[in-house]
């Protein structure tokens, strides 16, 4: 019995390794460094811990009925949002938010000239709310605080972000005990 065991044992690795031999054989040549073509995929997030921030945006209330909430939104996809006023959703929620979301955030950014922007567009004026969008990527880490007289193109920016993220399927977070 034991004879069998060891000659079955053999006959399984002869095999393995002729078939290893087959592979390595039959397989093509890896391309020529010039055939390969180098895409950088982009950075979401900071160089430091593995679920740093990647994108945070906040609009702050205000006297009248401007809405209040503020995003906080990870490289990994974990995302949180904070319904302070005047949405639809109050309180704290969480959502899981898509790469390739990731990547057209930081496309719309990049094409309404973000880095550009900017870091602060305020005034003195107490009852206008403000609009805070801080981007963290590439190796870049850009704040802007927005409250009166900022370009046209940053606001069309913030749409663009509330339009991909506001109506995220957002669930809300249990309170800790």
């Amino acid at each position: 019995m034991k004879h069998l065991l060891l000659i079955t044992i053999a006959a399984i690795a002869l095999a393995c390794n002729s078939r290893k031999n087959v592979e390595t054989t039959a397989s093509a040549p890896p391309p020529a460094p010039a055939e390969v073509e180098q895409v950088q995929a982009p950075s979401f997030g900071g160089t430091g811990k593995a679920d740093s921030l990647f994108l945070y945006l906040e609009r702050t209330p205000c006297f009248g009925t401007c809405k209040a909430y503020r995003i906080d939104l990870y490289r990994s996809g974990y995302a949180t949002f904070e319904g302070r006023g005047h949405v639809e959703k109050m309180g704290l929620h969480s959502a899981r938010i898509g790469l390739d979301t990731l990547g057209t955030l930081l496309n719309l950014a990049e094409q309404h000239g973000f880095q550009g922007f900017e870091a602060r567009y305020d005034a003195e004026v107490t009852d206008i709310a403000s609009t805070v969008l801080r981007i963290v990527a590439d190796g870049t880490d850009k704040k802007v605080f927005a409250r009166v007289g900022q370009p046209q193109a940053f606001k069309k920016l913030v749409g663009e972000i509330e339009g991909l993220l506001l109506p995220v399927a957002w669930k809300p977070v249990a309170p800790k005990p």
